[in-house]
C-alpha cells in the first residue's frame, strides 16, 4: 500500500493557495459588486481566450450557468463562498488542463483539518479499497456500495461535478482523491464515514488529521526512496533502456541541455552496441513537446507528420505572447475571436550520426500525459517505433493545450485553460485514447522485467 506522499505535499500547497495573505483573505467579505466583477472577469476570459468552451455544454447552457451564478451572489460572501459558486464555469470546459486554484484557509484550520484515512481506486465502474490507514478492520479490494446510506454512484457523480477536466475522467479522479474530496469539496463530512461494502461489512470509519495521515502513510513507505531522475540510461542484455520521466525545459534542462544530454546517452548506446532500444515514458507527465520531437531524431530517420489543430486569437493571449517576447506576426494579423490554423507538417529527419538504427520500443503507461502523450501518439500514428505498455488513465491524444492563466481581481482566485486545440496526425479517430499496440502490465515491474515482456 502506497499513499502518494507527493499528493499530500501538493495538497498542503493547494490549501495555503500559495498566497502570502491567506489568513486575512479567508475571513474577508466582499461586496456583491466585487463578486459580480470577478464572475464577469472569469466569463470574459473564457469566452475571449478558450479555444472552444462549448464542447460539454452549449453556448446557451453556458450563458444560463453564468447568469444563475451571478444571480446567486450576495454582499458579505467570502472567497470560499465565491469559489464554490464560480468553479462550475471552469469544470464544464471539458479541458483536461483547466483548473481553478483552491480557496484560502487559515493556518489553524489547515492544522486541524481531518480527512478520511482510506484510499480507493476506480476499476470496472467499481470503487475498490486500496489502502487503509484507519483503526477499522477492512479488506483491501472490497467494493464500496454506499456512504452514509447514499449509493456510492450517486456520491461520486455529485463529487465529480466539482472536478475540472475531461468529463469521463472526473469520477476516477473523484475516487482517487476521495479521502479529501468528501470532506472539503462535496458532502463536507468531517468525522463519521458510514461505509457499506459489497462483502456485507458495514462500519463507521473515523477521520484523522492530515498530519496523522501523513505519519501513517510514511510507515508504509519503503525507507529508501530513489531521487527523481529526468533521464536515466541502463544497458539490459542487448537492450538500451532509456527512461525519460519529463519533457520539462524550464526547471529541468533547457532545450539545448536536453540535446547535450541525449548526445551523451546515445554516444554510450553506440559504444554498448545495443541491438534494441527502449524509451520509457510511462511516468512522464509532459513538458515541452519540442523535447519529444528532439528525441524522435535519435531513433527514427523516417519522414513523419506532426499534430494539427487550431489556435484562437484573443487580446489576452496576444498580450501574453508580447510580455514573453513570443509575438507572432501571422497571429497578430488575425481578428480577435477568429482561429489561426495549425497545419500538420511533414518533418524530414536531420542527419544524426548518433541515431539508433535497431528495433525501438516506446513504453507508455497510466501516467503518460500531455506532451509525453503527444510524443507517443506521433510515434504510433507515423509507425516510427512500437508503442507498448498500458493506456494512460488521464488525458487524450486530441485535447486542448497551450495554457494561459488569470487571477480574479478581487477574490484572487487563479484559473487556467487552453487556447489551442490539438488533433493527432491520424485525425479525429475514436476512441480518443492512446492505445498501445501490445499491452504490458507495468505494475511494480522493474526495467529488467519489462524487457522480458517485449
Amino acid at each position: 500500500m502506497k499513499l502518494k506522499l507527493t499528493l499530500l505535499a501538493v495538497l498542503f500547497v493547494q490549501i495555503t493557495f500559495a498566497q502570502k495573505n491567506c489568513n486575512e483573505l479567508y475571513s474577508k467579505k466582499f461586496t456583491k459588486q466585487q463578486l459580480e466583477q470577478d464572475i464577469d472577469f472569469i466569463k470574459a476570459k473564457i469566452t475571449n481566450a478558450h479555444v472552444n468552451p462549448y464542447t460539454e455544454i452549449s453556448k446557451s447552457e453556458f450563458e444560463k450557468k453564468y447568469t444563475d451564478i451571478r444571480n446567486s451572489l450576495k454582499d458579505g460572501m467570502t472567497q470560499k463562498d465565491f469559489y464554490y459558486l464560480a468553479k462550475p464555469l471552469i469544470v464544464t470546459l471539458n479541458d483536461e488542463h483547466s483548473s481553478m486554484s483552491d480557496f484560502c484557509v487559515t493556518d489553524s484550520i489547515r492544522k486541524s483539518m481531518k480527512v478520511l484515512p482510506l484510499k480507493f481506486k476506480y476499476e470496472n465502474d467499481k470503487m475498490l479499497l486500496t489502502e487503509n490507514y484507519s483503526d477499522s478492520k477492512l479488506t483491501i479490494g472490497d467494493e464500496v456500495i454506499s456512504l452514509n446510506n447514499i449509493p456510492i454512484h450517486e456520491v461520486l457523480e455529485t463529487c465529480a461535478q466539482t472536478i475540472p477536466g475531461a468529463m469521463e475522467e472526473r469520477i476516477p479522479i473523484a475516487v482517487d482523491r476521495f479521502w479529501i474530496m468528501i470532506n472539503k469539496y462535496c458532502y463536507f463530512i468531517t468525522d463519521d464515514y458510514n461505509l457499506k461494502f459489497k462483502s456485507g461489512l458495514q462500519t463507521v470509519v473515523k477521520s484523522i488529521s492530515l498530519e496523522q495521515l501523513k505519519a501513517n502513510a510514511s510507515k508504509s513507505q519503503p525507507k529508501k526512496k530513489e531521487d527523481f531522475k529526468p533521464l536515466d540510461y541502463k544497458k539490459i542484455k542487448d537492450y538500451a533502456y532509456l527512461t525519460v520521466n519529463t519533457f520539462d525545459d524550464r526547471n529541468t534542462f533547457t532545450l539545448e541541455e536536453w540535446k547535450t544530454k541525449l548526445d551523451s546517452i546515445f554516444s554510450q548506446i553506440k559504444k554498448d552496441n545495443a541491438k534494441n532500444l527502449v524509451i520509457d515514458v510511462h511516468n512522464n507527465s509532459g513538458g515541452n513537446s519540442a523535447v519529444g520531437n528532439l528525441l524522435i531524431n535519435y531513433f527514427s530517420d523516417k519522414t513523419y507528420y506532426t499534430y494539427q489543430g487550431k489556435f484562437k486569437k484573443s487580446k489576452e493571449y496576444a498580450d501574453y505572447l508580447k510580455a514573453n517576447n513570443k509575438e507572432s506576426a501571422e497571429y497578430s494579423k488575425i481578428k480577435d475571436g477568429d482561429y489561426y490554423p495549425i497545419r500538420s507538417r511533414s518533418v524530414t529527419a536531420n542527419e544524426n550520426p548518433l541515431r539508433f538504427h535497431g528495433k525501438t520500443y516506446i513504453i507508455v503507461g497510466k501516467n503518460t500525459f500531455s506532451s509525453a502523450m503527444m510524443f507517443s501518439v506521433m510515434v504510433l500514428d507515423n509507425k516510427l517505433a512500437e508503442v507498448v505498455g498500458e493506456a494512460p488513465e488521464r488525458g487524450h491524444p486530441n485535447h486542448f493545450g497551450e495554457l494561459i492563466s488569470f487571477q480574479t481581481p478581487n477574490t484572487k482566485l487563479d484559473f487556467l485553460f487552453g487556447v489551442k486545440e490539438w488533433i493527432r496526425p491520424a485525425g479525429n479517430i475514436l476512441p480518443n485514447k492512446l492505445i498501445p499496440i501490445k499491452v504490458i502490465d507495468l505494475n511494480n515491474k522493474t526495467r529488467e522485467e519489462i524487457v522480458e515482456e517485449l
